[in-house]
């Protein structure tokens, strides 16, 4: 019995929340206009769905918040803002063995783009780096990088998954948030010389305070559980299991919050180690346990009243996801990855959660940046 319900939690919970997976400053106020080059301010965005802005249209994205706040507050209009977005849902540090050997023997483009709300893990965040390199005609320009990377890499849904063990949790977040973080430092750091770094840090996926209707209506929706037999997880008998169920999730959620915040701040400070004045900040979330999914006043997409995605581009993905999975060969998500795209969004920041995390992306980038031209003006 317990062999059936691992075989089926991994199966159908694991593919189901593979898309669950995600004050202004005073001194802003009195800040000079940066001296130097009169040229644009060049901003790239690198990274997975979490930095790409999952579901948001593009006026409600955390970088272009930032990006806005720069050109109007931080520059005073001085000079413009280049932005270059090559992020993109789903993208991974770097592609995983399995997959790329798959993908490579059924003939898929590897380094190709795709619509960026589509969840799939190529062009890597690595890749992504290397090309938009060459759309620069001079690198050493670029002056700012936000980015966010590894959950992917983690895989979303063991961020959640009771039925993970614990050590395999942890070895993984240590893997992928840890030594390859550090590694696509080293590669950003290398390739954008004299551009200031800011990691966009994770959120609790979910909490004791999130509600057992909302997650269950999540995976209803994504395996496509017949609605008359719905009951039968969501009567009372059944809810109290769920409860229980909950509580092992935010356990996990919790390990990964922890965890990913140590593995990333650790590999932040490696490389910032190598510089005479830091050059990368690591930015902890906003979003805590109280605010995370399916909690009363969630920063997070969830399902409407009609129990479809709820953020501001599921029609466009409705549309799109048909078209990106059509065209590749390898199922990222088996036969679920059409729907789990359709519903990719769920889990990650809202309109609210997205100006949270530019708020407090703008508190520490501020600093830094004036920290930089103070010690390049010396």
């Amino acid at each position: 019995m317990n062999q059936i319900s691992r075989r089926d939690f991994l199966q159908q919970f694991g593919t189901a929340t593979a898309g669950l997976t995600l004050g202004r400053s005073a001194w802003a106020r009195v800040i000079m206009p940066p001296a130097g080059r009169s040229g644009a301010f060049e901003m790239l965005v690198v990274g997975d769905s979490h930095i790409s802005g999952q579901g948001l249209v593009k006026e409600h994205k955390t970088y272009y918040l930032v990006k806005d706040w720069l050109e109007r507050e931080y520059l005073r209009n001085s000079r413009p803002v280049n932005l270059l977005v090559k992020a993109h849902s789903g993208s991974r540090i770097d592609l995983h063995p399995d997959e790329l050997e798959k993908m490579s023997a059924l003939g898929d483009d590897i380094n190709k783009f795709h619509h960026p709300e589509a969840n799939i893990s190529q062009p890597s965040i690595r890749r992504q780096i290397e090309v938009a390199r060459t759309e620069y005609d001079d690198p050493r320009e670029v002056d700012l990088v936000m980015l966010s990377g590894g959950i992917t890499d983690v895989l979303v849904a063991n961020t959640v998954n009771p039925f993970v063990k614990e050590n395999v949790l942890r070895e993984r977040i240590d893997k992928y948030c840890g030594k390859s973080m550090y590694s696509l430092l080293e590669q950003a750091t290398e390739s954008f010389p004299n551009a200031t770094l800011v990691i966009v840090g994770y959120f609790p996926v979910i909490s004791t305070k999130s509600d057992i209707s909302k997650i269950a209506r999540y995976l209803f929706k994504a395996v496509r559980f017949p609605h008359p037999l719905q009951f039968t997880l969501t009567n009372p008998a059944s809810r109290q299991l769920l409860k229980v169920l909950r509580k092992k999730m935010a356990l996990r959620s919790r390990i990964w919050l922890e965890e990913s915040n140590r593995a990333i701040g650790g590999a932040v400070e490696r490389i910032n180690a190598r510089f005479e004045k830091p050059r990368v900040i690591y930015v902890h979330s906003p979003i805590t346990e109280e605010t995370c999914f399916g909690t009363k006043n969630s920063m997070l997409w969830a399902t409407d009243g009609d129990n479809f995605p709820a953020d501001e581009r599921y029609a466009e993905r409705r549309e799109i996801c048909r078209e990106v999975f059509t065209e590749l060969k390898h199922d990222h998500y088996g036969k679920l990855a059409v729907r789990m795209c359709e519903l990719a969004a769920i889990g990650h920041p809202n309109i609210e959660g997205a100006r949270a995390f530019a708020e407090a992306v703008k508190e520490q980038l501020g600093p830094a940046l004036e920290s930089r031209r103070l010690a390049a003006n010396l």
